[in-house]
Formats: C-alpha cells, structure tokens, sequence
C-alpha cells in the first residue's frame, strides 16, 4: 500500500522530477502573449527565446523581473493553497548601432525551479512474519540558472542573426525522511546535494522580407553539465553523519528548438510558436517513478499594439496584450502524461522617458487526480522594470 499526500512547499509538486519545472522562457513582455516570442520583435523586450530579435531594441537598456507563483493543489481529497516569490533575472542590452542592428545583450536568469514536499505511507516489511507503517516525506529546492552573453546583427535587409553563449550553474538538494511512527525504530534521513555546472549556447535566426510576415527560429544547446554529487546520511538516534562523495559525472541535455510566426495587421500583432524538447535519453534523477519523453509547447498571442506618437495619450500608448498555451510537460508518471494548459493577459506601459514596466497575469492548470497525483490550479504574476537611453549614436559610412 502506498498513498501520496501532496504538502506543497510553496512550488510544484512536480518539480520532483528530473531537473524541476522548467521556465517557459521569457520576460513579462512576452509572459502576457502566452510566452509567445520567436518571432516577436520589440523595441524594449530583451528576448529570450530568440537573440536574433535583439537587433530590434533601439536603446541600450537595464531590466529587472520578479515573479510570484500561487498554487492551489488537490489530489481529490485535499486541497492546499501555496505560493512563493523570486527574483525574474536581470537583462543588459547595449544597442551599440542601430544601422546594422548590432546589439550586445547579457544576463542571469532561472532555468528551472525544484520546490516540492511530499509526504508518503507505506506498510513495509521488516521481515517474513511483520508490516509497519512508514511515512516517507521527499523535500528538494534549488534549481538550475544561465548566465549569458551574446550578439545580434542585421545579415542583410529581411535578415537577422543571433547567438549567445551561456553558463548553467545551479544546486538541487534533496532530503528524504523516514519515520515509524507507531513503533520505536529509527528514524533515518538523508540528503543529497547536487551541483552543477557546464556550457551552452544558443543561436536563432529572424526574416521580416515579406510584408508584415516576421519568421524565426531558434536552437539551444547543453552539450554537458558536470554534476558534483554529495550524499549525507543520518539515524536520528545516533546524531552522527555519514558523507559519501560520489565521483563526478555529466548529465547531458537534450537539444531544445523552436518555431514561431507572426503577422502585423493594421494596430494589432497575431503570433504564435512551437517549442520541441527531447527528454527521452535523459539520465537524471532517474530513481524517480517517471519516464522521460519529448517536450513540447504550442502558444499563440495578440497584442494591440500601443501608439508611438509623442502626443498621443497614455493610455492609447500602452500594448495590450493577451494569449494562451499548452505544455506537455517531460515526463510520465504513473502511466499519465502530465500536460498544462494556461491563459495570460498582460500590459507594456511607457513611464518616464524610454523606461518601461511590464506586467503579465497566468492562470491555468497541470496534471492530474488520477492514480493518487495531484491537479494544481496556478495563477502568476509577472513584472518587469527596465529603463533605456542612447549610448551609440549611429554614423554616416563613407561609400
């Protein structure tokens, strides 16, 4: 007998898997299009899907992001409400000139999140003639960051090319706990802390030569992380650690690509993308009761697209912004797909000067009450502050 209790520690239970939930990648800019962004140039958004589309930010900018995350899981027969708050990354861009739409672009942002608790009772046996009760509770936090740096330039006039080069780094800790509570066995609780930390690179491509027709693409690429892997072990009755330093090993990450369209119509932009990802060969946190398989994500997005007119009025200058998703998160478990789906409506609001602030709203739902798993309902909100000037004056070349 085994029966799953979900106790939230503020993410997804789901995060248990693999390398946690992974971002789906972009700021609240792009949040607010159902995270569609391929093929979505902007004049303040440092995107992060695409590096082609940084030719297109005409200022030098800073930019900074958090997000806060509000779950309500059930697993049919309880429901818990859990949140949590992080820091979104920080974003430079340096528009170095305009005429050859060459920008440099570098920052620091989270690639995935592990943040779950999860509570389990078992009836094990200690030998032929005797069962006892068990209750088993998983802890993990942590997660994976990029920190990067990359170019864009302009190919020619329709075509623009990008490319980035990144380091992931990051701690994922677990902690197992074992108790008996209606016998006087020893408890038992081990940890497991993983370090990682290895090279990447990106690269992406974005053709406007038709009219009001913008394509892009992108590639990413973790060719191998190395994984730094301690184990500690106690008996709570004899206080005393055990470490055990486990060799060095790599993990590699599949290829991540994507496609994505969109089409200007007179105020209004129309978008969407297509995101692959190949987990099947992975070979991390493999103990788990999961099999990995592909990834995929299919988002579309509108924006009305603000005025850019000095004289026009605040509120005819703001973007208004909307899209929805689905995600067929990385992994099976318990023979269930565990899929997502959402909804997001946003705002890109000029302030003062060049600065912007962004703001997204997401709702939407994951996973499944089937074979003792949990649905969690999710609402996000996520706000961007980014501020910009000219730097490089661009100049007249001799002929």
């Amino acid at each position: 007998m085994e029966t799953k209790i979900g106790l939230a520690q503020g993410g997804s239970n789901y995060s248990i898997f693999g390398i946690g939930d992974i971002y789906p990648g972009g700021n609240a800019a792009y949040e607010s299009l159902g995270g569609t962004s391929i093929a979505v140039p902007s004049d303040f958004g440092i995107n992060m899907r695409n590096p082609a589309l940084w030719s297109f930010t005409r200022t030098s900018r800073l930019q900074a992001g958090f997000r806060f995350n509000q779950n309500n899981v059930s697993n049919g027969q309880y429901t818990l409400f859990q949140n949590n708050g992080k820091v979104d990354g920080i974003f430079g861009i340096f528009s170095v000139d305009t005429s050859i739409g060459l920008s440099v672009s570098f920052g620091v942002h989270p690639y995935s999140s592990v943040n779950y608790l999860i509570k389990t009772e078992n009836n094990v046996d200690l030998d032929s003639t005797k069962k006892v009760l068990a209750q088993t509770t998983f802890n993990g936090s942590g997660g994976l960051s990029n920190a990067y740096i990359g170019a864009s330039f302009r190919l020619f006039d329709g075509l623009n090319l990008g490319a980035s080069v990144h380091a992931t780094f990051g701690l994922i800790e677990t902690q197992i706990t074992t108790i008996f509570p209606q016998n006087s066995y020893a408890a038992s609780v081990s940890i497991r802390d993983d370090n990682f930390f290895g090279f990447g690179y990106k690269a992406g491509a974005y053709y406007s030569g038709i009219e009001n027709i913008g394509i892009g693409a992108f590639i990413e690429g973790h060719p191998n992380i190395n994984v730094d892997s301690k184990l500690y072990y106690t008996y709570l009755t004899i206080l005393k650690d055990t470490v055990k330093q486990n060799p060095e090993y790599s993990v590699k990450m599949p290829l991540s690509f994507g496609f994505g369209l969109s089409y200007t119509l007179g105020k209004f932009l129309f978008a969407g993308d297509f995101i692959l990802q190949d987990f099947s060969n992975f070979d991390y946190n493999t103990n788990v009761k999961a099999k990995y398989k592909n990834s995929s994500q299919l988002s579309f997005g509108i924006s009305r697209l603000g005025n850019k007119s000095i004289s026009a009025k605040f509120l005819d200058k703001i973007n208004y912004n909307f899209g929805f998703g689905y995600r067929e998160l990385y992994f099976n478990t318990y023979g269930n797909d565990i899929n997502e789906y959402y909804g997001s409506f946003g705002m890109d609001m000029p302030v003062i000067g060049s600065a912007m602030v962004n703001f997204a709203l997401t709702f939407g739902s994951r996973g499944t009450t089937n074979a003792g798993l949990v649905r969690e309902l999710f609402g996000r909100l996520t706000v961007d502050l980014s501020i910009g000037e000219i730097w490089f004056v661009p100049y007249r070349r001799n002929q």
